[in-house]
């Protein structure tokens, strides 16, 4: 007797081992995707063998806003065009989404909050990819993550500073200037001799290319507004011109000012993010350039070079 009754509807043991000969190999046709979290060393390295990017070495110790600025930006192109920009790609949407999570109403906080760095994480970079202009320009910029216990040892152990190697690749330099402090009377004058010293030791350590932009990228200035704080200001802005004489004539030196982010929601978050990013996005100033004198080619595939460089 003949059961016709239809048998698509009986459970599947999907671990029942393939027919003998069936190919169990992964399918070519499949590429894998990347891991998406923040690049280390090697995967930036990889990045770059791939395309140009604009190296960005963020300074500064613990609690200065260093996450929250970079992750705020993230933030911006999550909504939709930033800074006259448009996002393109990341290699660290993982990474991004991560350091983002805390501050947002579905993560259950009571505040917006960004998870601290560790410094046994090490060095790890944000990728970020952005197109501008009529023709959709792209731009890779590579962000650096690295603790801000490191850079307070280094501070104060300058001979550590060759270790620093997003410091020697950058293309620009950010300093963090803890806004927080700076309205703080006991911790203001500690916090410009930070970073005032950390600029030194990098520099006299010879890890800084000349061609290096240096910025200080002053973070938390709502606590420095409102009629009684012009004190507060015009002690910033007399940092800002120190440091400007002292190294401008060695680097080019920018200011900036920033509110990422308001707990109170007084203040538009991003605000002074755009001009920032702006300035990344920026061309590299171009190599002076130097007449080099062709050694005497004998070889036809040096004629041949030659050839092609000059059509």
């Amino acid at each position: 007797m003949t059961d016709d009754r239809d048998h698509t509807d009986e459970d599947i043991d999907v671990f029942d081992r393939p027919d003998i000969g069936q190919d169990v190999s992964i399918d070519q046709r499949w590429s894998p995707l990347p891991l998406s979290a923040l690049l280390t060393v090697e995967e930036a390295d990889e990045l770059l063998r791939w395309r140009a990017a604009s190296v960005i070495a963020i300074v500064g110790e613990r609690n200065g806003g260093k996450t929250t600025l970079i992750t705020e930006i993230y933030e911006r192109f999550s909504r939709g065009p930033f800074a006259d920009a448009f996002f393109c790609e990341s290699w660290s949407l993982l990474g991004f989404e991560k350091k983002s999570f805390q501050s947002r109403a579905e993560s259950g906080g009571e505040r917006p909050d960004t998870p601290r760095t560790s410094a046994q994480d090490g060095l790890k970079f944000f990728h970020l990819a952005v197109s501008e202009g009529a023709d959709l320009r792209r731009t890779d910029l590579l962000i650096s993550e690295r603790a801000g216990e490191v850079y307070r040892e280094t501070r104060d152990k300058p001979e550590l500073a060759v270790d620093l190697v997003e410091v020697s690749k950058a293309d620009i330099l950010v300093f963090i200037v803890d806004g927080e402090r700076v309205a703080d009377v006991r911790k203001r004058s500690e916090v410009f001799a930070s970073v005032r010293n950390m600029i030194r030791a990098l520099s006299e350590a010879g890890n800084v290319a000349t061609s290096t932009r240096i910025q200080l990228v002053t973070t938390k200035c709502d606590l420095l507004e409102g009629d009684g704080a012009e004190d507060l200001r015009e002690a910033l802005s007399d940092f800002e011109n120190r440091i400007s004489s002292m190294f401008g004539e060695k680097y080019l030196i920018q200011s900036f000012r920033t509110v990422a982010r308001d707990p109170t929601g007084a203040i538009e978050p991003a605000r002074g993010l755009s001009q920032l990013l702006r300035s990344w996005l920026e061309t590299p100033f171009p190599e002076s350039s130097v007449d080099v004198k062709l050694p005497e080619l004998f070889d036809e595939f040096d004629r041949l070079l030659l050839r092609r460089i000059i059509q």
